[in-house]
């Protein structure tokens, strides 16, 4: 595809045609808002109950290390498995039934964590969790999307990915915080309580649905079934960014044993902060940069700067090193998430948004899902610092990549030029 082709008709088509154009140029509106509360909350349970589902399966069930380790991250297979089939269902179920559904059913999931049901069924229950959990944060990542204005993408992704970051900064503290003073039962019933507040808010939300053509004008279905999950125009930016997360999941794996391995435990538990800080203080204005100027002048920077953080954080000896470095990373990663998502959805036709949201997200959890593993299989070689740098090496290959997609794929400046 040499040429990015422009959505029409300002915000995407889901929305419907008798908005006046002033309207459709609005961001901050009342759906926006909830949609993106609705996702911090979605984040919040996630984080919450990842950082302590490890030590809660050694602690209460006596699980060996790799068995536990498993439980958390069969959470990501469920959530991968519902991304790839979300894309193709969702316009066909209604998002309002799948949003309303699938935060149901993470309320009863968070819910059957009080019951104690045994080691081998908690399995079933973490991939079940994680299966809602991505049916919904794909969803409600295509709701906020389609209301965001096209000339807006960037901006509006920006905004809407902070409560992202909030939610992975605020979901670790609060289940670290909880398990630790006041234990399990009392963060099971928090995370329900999360989930149940955002149910509430979706029966609130106006979610735009993609309207249905007549059956005589539908374009005829083509490809098999790779293109009823799959959108192609969301593959080469999906790939970019799986590449990056496969290098940021080694932070979520080898950070704590990194930091107890050289006495850097108190500045580690600020890691994420810093890293939060970053994100929050540069993405309004590298968002409304992206919308202006294109995408290059904002994810050039942004992938150095993740590159120097790795390559940083595998030299660190004093906390405030290991601080500059977060800071780094969560100003790159954030912002090429950001702007890659927002790329995503500005490519793709406006009938295939669900799809390429679930695509893009497909391939940033693959990321995250396979890194553990294969890291886990080297690491012992190469030990954190020789880890770090690998990882850094390999976000300059994701650079590559991406800098091979935008000439492929035509420049988003071109894009804008074509929205005027």
């Amino acid at each position: 595809m040499d040429e990015i082709k422009s959505i029409p008709g300002g915000a995407v088509a889901d929305r419907s045609p008798k908005k006046a154009p002033a309207a459709q140029e609005r961001l901050w509106t009342k759906d926006f808002l909830l949609g993106t509360l609705v996702n911090f909350l979605l984040m919040v349970n996630y984080y919450s109950l990842m950082v302590v589902i490890t030590s809660y399966s050694m602690k209460v069930y006596d699980a060996p290390a790799s068995a536990a380790g498993l439980a958390a991250s069969i959470f990501i297979i469920g959530a991968l498995v519902a991304r790839i089939i979300a894309g193709s269902v969702m316009d066909r179920l209604g998002r309002k039934r799948i949003l309303m559904v699938g935060v149901a059913v993470e309320v009863i999931c968070s819910l059957l964590y009080l019951l104690g049901i045994g080691f081998a069924p908690l399995f079933v229950l973490r991939f079940a969790h994680g299966f809602a959990y991505g049916a919904c944060s794909t969803t409600i990542g295509t709701v906020v999307t389609a209301l965001v204005p096209a000339k807006r993408k960037g901006e509006g992704v920006g905004y809407y990915m902070l409560s992202t970051t909030l939610g992975a900064a605020i979901g670790p503290f609060l289940g670290m915080f909880l398990s630790q003073s006041v234990g399990y039962t009392v963060l099971f019933a928090t995370a329900a309580a999360v989930a149940v507040v955002g149910l509430l808010l979706i029966a609130s939300l106006k979610v735009p649905e993609m309207r249905k053509r007549p059956a005589a004008t539908a374009a005829p279905a083509h490809g098999g079934l790779a293109s009823k999950i799959i959108e192609p125009s969301a593959v080469p930016i999906g790939i970019v960014i799986g590449v990056l997360f496969f290098c940021y999941s080694s932070l979520l794996t080898f950070l704590t044993p990194f930091a107890e391995e050289n006495g850097l435990q108190t500045a580690a538990s600020f890691f994420f902060v810093a890293y939060a800080l970053a994100t929050f203080v540069t993405r309004p204005f590298t968002g409304k940069l992206f919308d202006r100027k294109g995408d290059r002048i904002v994810m050039v920077p942004a992938f150095i700067a993740f590159t120097v953080g790795m390559a940083l954080l595998s030299t660190v000896h004093h906390p405030a090193a290991l601080l500059v470095a977060a800071a780094l990373m969560g100003y790159g990663a954030g912002t090429v998430q950001s702007s890659a998502l927002a790329l995503a959805v500005r490519m793709a036709p406006p009938e295939k948004l669900s799809l390429a949201n679930s695509t893009f997200y497909a391939l940033l959890d693959t990321g995250v899902g396979v890194g553990p593993l294969v890291l886990g299989i080297v690491e012992p070689f190469w030990g954190y610092r020789g880890l770090f740098v690998a990882m850094a090496l390999l976000s300059v290959v994701s650079f590559a990549l991406y800098l091979y997609v935008g000439r492929k794929n035509g420049a988003m400046r071109a894009l804008l030029k074509q929205n005027g």
